[in-house]
């Protein structure tokens, strides 16, 4: 198809401009490249700008190339910042809105500071970390920027070089090479360009991927300046993001101050716009495997408040106070979507009117004003402003006009309740020219997480433009929210606690029968697909039952035990908060072995197509090996794709494109079309 070449838009240009002729086709995998994302959305102190990055794929270099954009907020007009910088994000304003600071990498440097004028100018870097930064937010006066950096590694280049480099490991993932070594925040003076670490110890500002919710921050300012909050890790050690405080700490003296007693599982600190109070996520329980909750405490001490106990969702850690601190606005999956909530300090918070968009990123300004990025299964994501609570939704950009040329198939919701009553909830794809009556094969998509959920997004999700493609081959699409999914609420989530396998499978296997009843199934035609927890569920539906015409497993955990002892980025510590206990626990370990799908691996006997990033911490790719030799000692037609460099999914356009590709090419091998 034609490639029509762009730039992210005014909506105030004439429609005539926008009409892109010529009859609507399905989407192809290549036409997926014009896709631009968008990230960051950040207000201006005066509400009145917002500045984002508009992200792009370059295939020529393969990689993402960011764009820092301002777009008025009144008038829509937009202009370019920076770009053509590697790596550029995290854009944030200065409090007299005139300069706007971001992270990127010039040459071989790690990413530092840079500084925009935000009438025009040149980038200024500003910083200069050995070791490169991480995070960093603005003073209130402006004066100090607060960055998060790692420390020197205690083994020089000499010791290398002469091979004393020796190290301790602990709770780290299965390729570390090198000791861990912990972040710290640092104050850069904007009048003197000195820096002077404020943070310091084993213990770590958090870098690591939680467990189950929450998120990395940047260190948040009180309101005078004095205090920095942030979400302090026990150590550096890469599992153990669940051992997490939050604390203030003295910007004059560095005093440290827990403002709870837990110590674990505490993430995304704010303070409110007075800095009286300090909202963070902690799960709602019973456990670690349950909803993450907004909570929120006295700055100087006191009990805290469990404020979206009866909101029952899973809270993203991307959430923001409203002006005042009457309220917190808030993210979350909501069946096969997801929703902004206003939260107030007390009572139940409420949906905002989104119409059918599917909230991705946040901000809130200083009037009260939500400036978000939204998408849905047809529409590809732009960034909108609702002007008040109330209001209704106006799109400022048009970044994915070439995007809206093609037909989309259409998705809907579909509900049902397993056979121990179990409620469950998924997206039904219809394929491209449904014709009524005509069965078509199925393609059963798992999520990962599990606490997650498939959404329907453009291009958001693990499933990415599998949907789109596959019912442009002639399939139908189902995409279970199987028990564990974090889109029903908090029962629906824990209830896959000490069950991985069980509970999933038989919420699975009745939705496929839910969808056959629809009589627009070809059962003998099925294939199972599934990334990461999906990629595990997908292992677990091949080896208990034998209807499937072939399967994709891509990135999956099959074996408990070694993701326990082998993984990083939080989930030595998800499995067995997850599981009840180790593998060495005589109350859980026989649980490792039963709710492993490899146990069962003998059993298969689909065509499996493997798929494993050769640095993933997350889910490691010996896990891959053993599914592939348990396959391929038997005849069972397998094979077993490696993804040099990924960690737990392609980070580059090329391999990303090449991922799908190959996934769908294996799905139309033994389908047909």
């Amino acid at each position: 198809m034609r490639r029509v070449a762009f730039t992210c838009l005014s909506l105030f240009l004439p429609l005539t401009f926008l009409a892109i002729p010529g009859a609507a086709a399905p989407i192809h995998l290549k036409d997926f490249r014009a896709l631009v994302r968008i990230h960051s959305p950040r207000f201006s102190p005066d509400g009145e700008r917002i500045a984002y990055l508009s992200v792009r794929p370059d295939f020529v270099h393969d990689r993402y190339g960011a764009t820092l954009r301002v777009v008025d907020v009144t008038t829509g007009k937009s202009r370019v910042l920076a770009r053509g910088m590697r790596d550029l994000s995290k854009p944030g304003w200065s409090p007299d809105g005139r300069t706007i600071a971001f992270l990127a990498k010039v040459g071989k440097q790690k990413a530092q500071i840079f500084t925009a004028p935000t009438a025009g100018g040149t980038p200024e870097q500003i910083s200069d970390a050995p070791n490169g930064v991480e995070q960093f937010s603005w003073s209130p006066n402006g004066a100090t920027i607060a960055y998060v950096t790692p420390d020197d590694s205690p083994i020089t280049v000499k010791d290398r070089r002469t091979h004393h480099d020796l190290f301790t490991i602990h709770d780290d993932d299965y390729l570390i090479d090198r000791p861990p070594v912990p972040s710290h925040i640092w104050l850069l003076s904007l009048k003197s360009g000195r820096a002077r670490q404020l943070t310091r110890g084993l213990a770590s500002v958090l870098e690591t991927a939680p467990p189950f919710g929450g998120g990395i921050s940047t260190p948040e300012w009180s309101a005078d300046g004095r205090s920095i909050v942030y979400a302090r890790q026990a150590n550096a050690d890469d599992s153990d993001s669940d051992r997490t405080t939050i604390v203030v700490v003295n910007v004059a003296t560095g005093a440290e101050r827990a403002i709870t007693s837990q110590e674990t599982y505490e993430y995304a600190p704010r303070f409110a716009p007075d800095g009286g109070a300090i909202a963070y996520l902690y799960p709602h329980g019973p456990g670690a495997e349950s909803d993450m909750d907004l909570f929120v405490t006295p700055a100087r001490g006191g009990a805290a408040r469990d404020i979206s106990a009866d909101l029952d969702r899973d809270l993203n850690a991307e959430f923001a106070w409203m002006p005042g601190g009457r309220g917190v606005v808030v993210m979350a999956n909501d069946r096969v979507g997801s929703k902004l909530y206003f939260q107030p300090l007390r009572g139940k918070g409420r949906a905002l009117d989104l119409g059918d968009l599917n909230p991705l990123h946040l901000a809130v300004s200083s009037r009260g004003a939500l400036a978000f990025v939204a998408d849905n299964a047809t529409q590809a994501p732009e960034l909108y402003l609702l002007p008040a609570l109330n209001g209704r939704p106006r799109r400022l950009t048009d970044c994915n006009r070439a995007l809206a040329a093609y037909s989309y198939p259409r998705s809907v919701a579909v509900e049902w309740s397993a056979p121990d009553g179990q409620p469950n909830d998924g997206i039904l794809t219809y394929p491209n020219g449904y014709t009524p009556g005509k069965r078509y094969p199925l393609v059963v998509f798992s999520h990962g997480g599990p606490g997650a959920a498939s959404s329907e997004d453009f291009d958001n999700g693990e499933i990415g433009p599998l949907r789109d493609l596959f019912a442009a081959d002639g399939y139908v699409v189902f995409e279970p929210n199987y028990r564990g999914s974090d889109n029903l609420g908090n029962a629906h989530m824990h209830a896959i606690f000490g069950d991985p396998g069980v509970g999933p499978d038989s919420d699975v296997i009745s939705g496929i029968e839910t969808i056959e009843k629809k009589g627009l199934v070809d059962a003998s035609r099925i294939a199972a697909v599934g990334h990461s927890y999906g990629g595990y569920m997908t292992a677990w539906l091949i080896s208990h039952h034998h209807f499937w015409r072939c399967a994709v497993v891509a990135d999956g955990a099959v074996d408990w035990t070694e993701e326990y002892e082998l993984s990083g980025a939080g989930n030595l510590a998800w499995t067995r908060d997850s599981l009840g206990g180790s593998p060495w626990d005589p109350q859980t370990a026989e649980l490792y072995r039963t709710g492993s799908p490899l146990t069962y691996a003998g059993q298969i006997t689909t065509p499996t197509l493997i798929l494993s990033g050769t640095d993933d911490v997350t889910v490691p790719i010996v896990e891959s090996f053993g599914l592939y030799h348990a396959l391929a000692s038997r005849n069972v037609p397998v094979k077993f794709i490696g993804i040099p460099g990924a960690h737990h999914s392609p980070q580059d356009p090329v391999h990303r494109e090449l991922y799908y590709r190959a996934i769908n090419r294996w799905v139309v091998k033994y389908l047909g079309s």
